[in-house]
C-alpha cells in the first residue's frame, strides 16, 4: 500500500472507531427519554446484575437545585447522593415530559444498564420482600416502545448551558421544546435500550 493511501486508511479508522475520547466523553454525559409500551410499566421493579443484594442501586440520587452532572461532586459526598432502597416505594421517580415521553429522576440508577431485568413485583412492595426473590418477566428494555438518547454536545447546544451548569430544569425545557417543534431527531437519537450516565 502506497504510504498515502495507508495515511488515509488509518485516519479513517481512528475518527471511525468507537472508543474516540468524543464518543467515550458522550457516554459519560448521557440523558434518556423514553415512552412505555403501556403506561402500567413504571409499576415494575427493575433489577440490575452490577447492583448488591437488592438488586437495586441505591446511587447516585440528583437534586433539582444543583447541575444534573457532576460525578466529582459526588465523589466528594457520596452519602449525600445515596438513598435507602425504601423510598421507591412511596417516592416519584419518573420526570414527566411532553407527549408521553418520560425520563428517570431523581432516581437516575433505576435502569442501569443493557442486561437490566424487569420483575413480577412493584415498586410499592420493594422492601416487603427481595426483589431477586421475585420472578423475571423480561428484559427492562422491552418496558418501552422508544428510547432516545441526547449527548452533551446537543444538551449544551439547546440548553444554551455548559455541562457543569446545567440543571435538570434547563434539560427538561429544551426537551419540552423540541418535543413541541418536532425536532427531536435533529437533538436525538433512538436506541434499543438505556445505560447510566456516568457524571
Amino acid at each position: 500500500m502506497k504510504p498515502k493511501l495507508f495515511s488515509i486508511a488509518v485516519l479513517v479508522a481512528v475518527l471511525t472507531s468507537c472508543d474516540t475520547p468524543a464518543l467515550l466523553e458522550s457516554k459519560d454525559y448521557s440523558f434518556f427519554i423514553f415512552r412505555y409500551t403501556d403506561e402500567a410499566n413504571k409499576e415494575w421493579i427493575i433489577t440490575t446484575t452490577i447492583a448488591g443484594s437488592a438488586g437495586v442501586l441505591n446511587s447516585p440520587k440528583r437534586y433539582r437545585n444543583e447541575p444534573y452532572f457532576g460525578r466529582s461532586r459526588r465523589a466528594q459526598n457520596p452519602e449525600k447522593y445515596k438513598f435507602d432502597i425504601c423510598e421507591l416505594a412511596t417516592e416519584e421517580k419518573l420526570l414527566y415530559l411532553h407527549d408521553g415521553y418520560r425520563a428517570y429522576f431523581p432516581y437516575t440508577s433505576i435502569h442501569f444498564s443493557d442486561n437490566d431485568v424487569y420483575r413480577d413485583g412493584k415498586w410499592e412492595d420493594i422492601c416487603k420482600r427481595n426483589p431477586l426473590d421475585l420472578p423475571v418477566k423480561g428484559s427492562a428494555n422491552g418496558l418501552y416502545k422508544e428510547v432516545r438518547h441526547f449527548d452533551i454536545y446537543a444538551l449544551e447546544k439547546m440548553t444554551g448551558k455548559g455541562r457543569k451548569e446545567m440543571s435538570i430544569e434547563d434539560i427538561e425545557t429544551a426537551i419540552n421544546k423540541a418535543i413541541d417543534a418536532g425536532k427531536l431527531d435533529k437533538y436525538s437519537t433512538k436506541v434499543s435500550g438505556m445505560w447510566p450516565s456516568y457524571e
